[in-house]
């Protein structure tokens, strides 16, 4: 957060003599822009006896233009040399005033597409998924003549094989060759069975390659869709890579994986150099906790060299238990960061249950709507990525990566790909919760800023809430949902539906 000085002027005793009124003089920027700017000082009065004492009108004209001197020199400093010791300089763009929101709580959970989750919802025919559109791939990608398998409303409580979601397989998945051409081949999404089928040797089972295609109803997921029939719902929300989990969770937390494209050792040392957005918070006084359930790898917050270093590993990473105790007591941080544990029972990553997963987001909803703090809260639900789950609607394509690193992987045809994060990840549900936003909203494309909705909107809201510095490229690249966020308060649901029983 910019340094800037709040000056609350002096006034003299009034006498009953005759009076001059003597205003603060300010700088001809400061006139042009009255409510903006570190070094913006109100216009005060001063009662003189003009006739009596000209020696101190001039006393305190010199006294009044010394410190304009001295607040102007510590704004200049302040914003210049980057007091916040963050990297990317703000850009000048307005902060969000007058919002209703105080604390901003995240919830990323595991590998799901929009599509195979969230393109079964039937309650607005605005939303983009597979309710009245066929969307099939064939069975071999290379062969446009072999057996098609198409996406029917019948997915599986719990997947019976995990996907592919590696960075390469991403490639197979979305151009149907683990080697795209940016001039040759398209984003058809057509290669998700293929790569299915490839990767767990699966021949001729079509009906089990299906289920990387297969999606749910809203009886299959009555918790999410009773979430997204209450609140805002996006359609369009992007993954920030195409490849695994831990790479856009670091996306998610500073704007870049640093080169990273797997879950590699790095992230289970807290060996990530870069600033994250805890260290961005700790340094502008922004309270957070990292709440967390994770089993066998870091929370989020501890990729973070400086995490571990700092002493924030032990102090603000806290067990989940503990996020339903100080949401039930009001003591919540401003920023509420929250790991579920992986892949058995809450996180949706196969071979967690479908409904156990709803369990959990319903938990962690009530938890917050039962809260003291509800009432300036704002929830955001997403899926760190789609786990190799099909999706129809192809990635972004030509955006701006975290920073100029690249990652390269073997493909399972032996040969290398390099991945230089020019490009999105597939579509991920995603919703925004708070009692100050809109019923029912569809959310598509931004109407009001250029680009594409993704995984780094929330560092860009962030920055906009608290006047924060952007980390990154991508994070400027990225538009900002804070205009879904109204004026008008209203009641929203204390409790929702129950899980499905399969």
């Amino acid at each position: 957060m910019h340094s800037t000085m709040q000056w609350q002027p002096y006034s003299a005793p009034r006498g009953p003599s005759s009076v001059e009124k003597l205003p603060i003089l300010a700088s001809s920027a400061d006139q042009g822009n009255q409510h903006d700017g570190p070094s913006h000082i109100k216009v005060a009065t001063w009662s003189l006896e003009r006739s009596r004492c000209p020696w101190l009108r001039a006393t305190l004209i010199t006294v009044l233009l010394s410190i304009m001197t001295i607040v102007s020199l510590l704004a200049f400093f302040s914003l210049g040399l980057g007091i916040n010791g963050l990297p990317h300089p703000w850009d000048g763009k307005p902060t969000i005033k007058h919002n209703p929101i105080k604390n901003v709580v995240v919830l990323v959970e595991e590998n799901l597409s929009f599509d195979v989750f969230a393109g079964g919802l039937t309650y607005n025919s605005k939303i983009d998924g597979l309710v009245n559109r066929e969307y099939c791939n064939p069975s071999n990608a290379s062969d446009p003549f072999s057996a098609r398998v198409c996406a029917k409303p019948i997915a599986k409580n719990v997947a019976p094989d995990d996907p592919d979601h590696s960075i390469t397989g991403g490639n197979q998945q979305v151009y149907s060759t683990y080697h795209p051409n940016a001039k040759n081949d398209m984003p058809g999404m057509q290669g998700f069975v293929t790569e299915q089928i490839a990767s767990y040797g699966l021949g001729s089972d079509l009906s089990r390659a299906a289920e990387v295609i297969n999606y749910y109803t809203p009886d299959h997921v009555p918790v999410f869709n009773a979430m997204a029939e209450n609140f805002v719902l996006f359609d369009r929300w992007f993954a920030a890579v195409p490849g695994p989990t831990n790479p856009n969770r670091a996306y998610l937390t500073s704007g870049t994986s640093h080169g990273h494209g797997q879950n590699d050792h790095d992230f289970d040392i807290s060996n990530l150099p870069q600033v994250s957005v805890f260290e961005q918070l700790s340094a502008a006084g922004i309270s957070w906790i990292n709440y967390s359930n994770t089993t066998g790898f870091l929370p989020d917050a501890l990729f973070y060299q400086w995490t571990a270093q700092s002493g924030k590993g032990e102090t603000n990473v806290k067990p989940l238990d503990q996020f339903f105790q100080d949401a039930q007591a009001g003591t919540l941080p401003q920023f509420t960061w929250i790991n579920p544990e992986c892949c058995s029972y809450m996180s949706f990553h196969p071979p967690s249950p479908i409904n156990m997963g709803e369990g959990f987001i319903k938990s962690i909803y009530e938890a917050l709507r039962a809260s003291p703090q509800w009432d300036e809260t704002l929830f955001i639900l997403t899926f760190d990525e789609h786990g190799g789950f099909a999706d129809h609607v192809s990635p972004p394509e030509n955006v701006p990566a975290g920073d100029s690193l690249t990652y390269t992987e073997t493909a399972k045809d032996g040969r290398e790909a390099t991945f230089h994060f020019d490009r999105l990840g597939m579509r991920v549900p995603t919703v925004l919760m708070s009692p100050w936003v809109g019923k029912g909203v569809v959310q598509n494309s931004p109407t009001d800023q250029p680009n594409e909705f993704t995984h780094t909107s929330i560092l860009k809201y962030v920055a906009e809430l608290w006047n924060l510095d952007i980390l990154t490229p991508r994070v400027d690249w990225s538009p900002s949902f804070g205009g879904l966020i109204t004026n008008t308060y209203r009641d929203t649901p204390e409790k929702l539906p129950e899980p499905a029983d399969f």
